[in-house]
C-alpha cells in the first residue's frame, strides 16, 4: 500500500482494527498508542534518508 501521510495515527489504528476483525479470526482493537510509536519510528527512518 503507498504511503498515506494524511492520516492520523487515530485513523490508522481504525484501519488497522477493521482490518485483524475483517480477515483473522481473532476480534482485536488496535489502540493509538500503539500505532503512533510505530509510525514515529517511520517518520524518523524517512527523514533520515
Amino acid at each position: 500500500m503507498p504511503a498515506q501521510p494524511q492520516l492520523s495515527d487515530l485513523e490508522i489504528a481504525e484501519l488497522t482494527t477493521y482490518i485483524y476483525n475483517e480477515w483473522s479470526t481473532e476480534t482485536t482493537v488496535t489502540d493509538v498508542k500503539t500505532v503512533t510509536p510505530v509510525l514515529d519510528q517511520c517518520r524518523e527512518k524517512v527523514a533520515s534518508q
